[in-house]
């Protein structure tokens, strides 16, 4: 498998993306302190909005939802930028407790993105076979 410039950024995005769900679940949502301080959304701060945001999706399974969706979507052939995010989405279903969905939207956007890389590299040797 050849890794391109493309895949690289890609999974610097990937990383990305889960990296700021981490910071951010551990900033706002998991501290008991932050739980307290927006139980009265009328007067809470602004973090609070994003954090009953990121609660209802985890909630209804919306993260895992919505990695499956993707990951189906990258499966049958979604353009390159679905197949990463259906991977960064599964993960950070995962984080959000949503991990069936998220871990079968992850493997098949992960699956995809190796498969569609597998058959771009393969394509040009079979094009140079059937010359020669």
């Amino acid at each position: 498998m050849t890794v391109t410039k493309h895949d690289i950024r890609a999974i610097l995005a990937v990383a990305a993306a889960i990296g700021l769900m981490v910071a951010y679940r551990h900033v706002y949502v998991e501290p008991r302190a932050w739980g307290a301080l927006c139980l009265d959304m009328a007067q809470a701060p602004f973090a609070c909005r994003p954090r009953a945001a990121l609660l209802w999706l985890q909630h209804w399974q919306l993260w895992g939802a919505g990695a499956l969706a993707l990951g189906f979507w990258a499966f049958i052939g979604a353009p390159f930028a679905v197949r990463a995010a259906a991977v960064a989405l599964g993960v950070i279903a995962v984080l959000n407790f949503n991990a069936t969905w998220g871990m079968v939207g992850a493997a098949l956007g992960g699956w995809a993105w190796v498969e569609a890389n597998a058959r771009t590299v393969a394509r040009p040797s079979s094009r140079a076979g059937a010359r020669g």
